[in-house]
């Protein structure tokens, strides 16, 4: 999603006058742009469409921030009046402790509501000042969802990102009543500090693995530091550290479009603008470039005077290296720049996370040119009882592997995690001319004849792509790969190649025959949309150590076999290595493979008349280099 724009703040402040909903801004964590219309009295806990959710968004009460928004743009009182009425209402109607108001009164609807809430009268108050008895009865009703939130704190909440969203609400709304000699600031910034240590991984990802519950975890923390610095205090370090942890972390994965990979429970959303602020906080000029060169309509209204007056003068720096490993949550991402016509590769093997997190394991994104391709195939909705829930967690909708039509790991409803597969450790190696990664996993050691799937990528720079899918079992065993597209791109199967077909062309073709066939899917870019869309499924059926190579470029080439021999000449089963000879415009390039140790005396293995030791290997124009001994 993009960035609001003043004419649709202004819409949707219109629409939020006439007791009409849609939850449209970017960082709504579950979107919904089919709007709920209250012809009367607005029904809190009202549940539209059987999904929790929309009733959860309701009642973080955001849009009110829209309101103070359009009333400090045009002046207009209905604003104004429209936001005193329906806060009026919520207060007067809503009982936080009855059962009637249970989706009204989780916990971190109670953190959001106060970040909202005071945000909302803060920009009210550039413009107008409310009577004493409106602001005691706001302070009370806060006080007392503060008071349950220093109350019910557990471990669940001390990892989850709710327990963030909670101490990042008493925070603020310590800041605005003057209570920073209290336990309403004192409790929640101890919390707060535990939490950033545990919740974030040292390269900076969030354990939950989803880019989009990161970053509402970032847009709190923000929130926070911003206040620190609104209210003359010093920013404490632990904030400053996690702030530019996570804004490398989203530098990282920022895709050529901005966007963040729909990793786990996450949508296509702009990162340019949670960057910016980032970079304005921290007055860090590499994370500057991957925001805006200029401060953004969005965060004008998040950011401190001072640190929107000083941006400008903070230089862009560009990181020096493209590529970037975050290696302790297992996401990789390979680049030739950062710029929009780029090149991008996406490979993750890593932990699960939560019940945000999918069977994405091995799974890889590729944008080129700017160009999305192959990616994530979404969330769309939380509704237990929606089987596209668990269709778009399941394998199939990541461009992974799967063994025997078996999911290496399982899901019940919406959130149950039925079988997680453990990955293994990665390996990598980044350069200027090339990089590697691989990782693998265990999630088939319950077959009858167990497999253990591993994926190694080779990226040649800037635009070649060999994918190598390397399955260690001494069975036969069926192979299949996914490859989910952009729903604009187009593909064509045409013996063992498929063509992609977007702005720009893509090959892909295979070592072995191999059945391909297209089928129409479902993605969803954002909560509660479904876009028509294709996916490339392979099978191979083969017996013993198996590896099935997959060779991406925009430009046609040709794609060949190549027997390996060992040292003394001897010839060497595929089951143990395989070769392919790539022949690209006046390039030559041979890919070599090994699955397994040698245990004879002959350890050497020979091609292209180099005699050469190692498990991974290419030769470029004649020239051989080991990729992993």
């Amino acid at each position: 999603m993009a960035d609001m724009t003043k004419e649709t703040l202004i819409e949707t402040a219109d629409m939020i006058c006439c007791n009409t909903f849609i939850f449209n801004h970017k960082w709504d964590m579950e979107v919904c742009k089919t709007p709920v219309t209250f012809d009367n009295d607005i029904k809190w806990n009202h549940i539209p469409f059987d999904d929790p959710e929309w009733t959860f968004m309701m009642n973080r009460h955001k849009f009110w921030t829209f309101l103070a928004k359009a009333y400090h743009l045009t002046k207009d009182k209905k604003y104004l009046d429209t936001f005193i009425k329906q806060i009026n209402s919520w207060i007067d109607n809503v009982d936080i402790f009855s059962e009637e108001y249970k989706d009204c009164s989780r916990t971190i609807e109670m953190g959001l509501r106060c970040i909202n809430w005071i945000k909302t009268l803060e920009i009210f108050e550039k413009d107008y000042t409310f009577d004493k008895e409106f602001k005691t009865k706001i302070f009370k009703s806060l006080k007392q969802q503060c008071d349950v939130l220093l109350e019910v704190y557990d471990d669940f909440r001390i990892l989850s990102n709710w327990g963030v969203l909670q101490n990042c609400g008493l925070i603020t709304f310590a800041f605005y009543y003057h209570l920073t000699d209290t336990d309403y600031f004192s409790i929640p910034l101890k919390r707060l500090k535990h939490q950033c240590a545990i919740q974030i991984l040292p390269d900076g990802v969030h354990w939950e693995q989803s880019p989009m519950y990161q970053n509402e975890v970032l847009n709190c923390i923000l929130e926070v530091a911003i206040n620190f610095k609104k209210h003359k205090f010093s920013i404490p370090p632990f904030l400053k550290r996690t702030i530019s942890k996570i804004g490398y972390s989203n530098m990282a994965m920022k895709k050529p479009s901005h966007t963040q990979p729909m990793q786990g429970d996450s949508d296509y959303t702009d990162l340019r603008d949670i960057i910016t602020r980032c970079a304005a906080i921290l007055k860090d000029g590499t994370l500057k470039s991957a925001g805006y060169s200029e401060i953004d309509f969005e965060s004008i209204w998040e950011l401190d005077e001072e640190s929107i007056k000083n941006y400008p003068s903070i230089p862009t720096n560009y990181p020096k290296y493209p590529s970037m490993a975050l290696e302790e949550s297992g996401n990789f991402f390979l680049r030739n720049s950062f710029h929009e016509d780029g090149n991008y590769l996406w490979f993750n093997c890593g932990a699960i996370g939560s019940g945000h997190g999918h069977a994405n394991l091995l799974h890889f994104d590729l944008n080129y040119h700017g160009e999305d391709f192959l990616i994530d195939s979404g969330r769309y909705t939380y509704v237990e009882e929606n089987p596209v829930r668990v269709e778009l967690k399941n394998c199939y909708a990541h461009n992974t592997t799967i063994v025997d039509d078996e999911m290496f790991s399982k899901f019940k409803g919406a959130w149950g995690i039925v079988e997680a597969a453990l990955p293994l450790n990665n390996y990598y190696k980044f350069n200027k001319n090339f990089d590697y990664v691989e990782g693998a996993h265990l999630g088939y050691l319950n077959l009858p004849n167990p497999v253990i799937p591993m994926r190694k990528i080779f990226y040649l720079k800037p635009e070649l792509w060999i994918i190598v899918d390397q399955f260690n079992t001494s069975g036969e065993h069926k192979y299949s790969q996914f490859f989910n597209l952009d729903d604009k791109i187009t593909p064509t199967i045409e013996n063992n190649s498929v063509t992609l077909q977007g702005k720009n062309t893509l090959f892909m073709k295979w070592s072995d025959k191999l059945d391909i066939d297209i089928k129409d899917i479902q993605i969803s870019k954002e909560y509660n949309k479904l876009q028509p869309s294709k996916r490339i499924t392979t099978n191979f059926l083969n017996s013993g150590a198996t590896t099935i190579i997959t060779v991406i470029s925009p430009k046609d080439f040709e794609l060949e076999k190549i027997q390996v021999r060992r040292g003394n000449d001897d010839l060497v089963e595929e089951n143990e290595s395989k070769a392919i000879k790539i022949s690209l415009d006046n390039d030559e390039i041979i890919f070599f493979n090994s699955t397994k140790e040698i245990n004879n005396q002959k350890k050497t293995y020979k091609l292209n008349d180099t005699l050469f030791y190692g498990k991974t290997a290419f030769f470029l124009n004649g020239k051989l280099r080991v990729l992993k001994y």
